[in-house]
């Protein structure tokens, strides 16, 4: 299982160790059309519904996949999971990350800013990480606000892009 052992919070949220106990919950969110409008690849749509199996499955898949880090994402006033979120390591101490808030009431209000950077923070100073992309959909407005209030920076296309701040290794102390 490659997900954190102890919970990193922050003030809104807290990224905590992803447990498919949460799947009933993941159905729910990928059965809003708001969740998922910018989630896939314009012709990528998935090819069967998102059922409780198919999400068992997925989270199966993300846990034992070695190279990905994934976080389970939990509202900080509430203990309610509202999404998650990963990594996933490339070339050259690189990752792509990726992020869903599934619970519509936790859109907006800064959750996903906090989460992107709590994630990107334990990418850089636990994994080693010196640059993390993403793609973001163009007309995803609030996701960009927050990728961009984050630090990202766009680069081509639907690209962007956070360089390691304040040196090149991880940290230590």
């Amino acid at each position: 299982m490659v997900t954190i052992r102890e919970p990193i919070d922050g003030e809104l949220v807290s990224l905590t160790p992803l447990s498919i106990e949460g799947a009933d919950d993941w159905v729910r969110w990928m059965e809003d059309p708001d969740t998922t409008r910018y989630l896939y690849a314009p012709g990528d749509e998935p090819k069967q519904p998102f059922t409780l199996s198919v999400a068992l499955d997925w989270g199966r898949r993300m846990l034992a996949d070695p190279r990905r880090m994934v976080f389970g994402l939990r509202e900080v006033s509430t203990g309610r999971e509202i999404g998650d979120a990963r990594l996933t390591p490339i070339a050259g101490r690189r990752a792509k990350f990726s992020i869903m808030i599934g619970e519509r009431d936790a859109r907006g209000r800064g959750m996903g800013t906090e989460a992107t950077r709590l994630a990107c923070r334990y990418g850089f100073e636990t994994m080693g990480l010196r640059e993390i992309e993403l793609d973001v959909h163009p007309g995803n407005t609030p996701a960009i606000r927050a990728y961009l209030a984050v630090g990202f920076e766009h680069a081509r296309g639907t690209t962007m892009r956070l360089r390691r701040p304040n040196g090149d290794g991880p940290r230590r102390g």
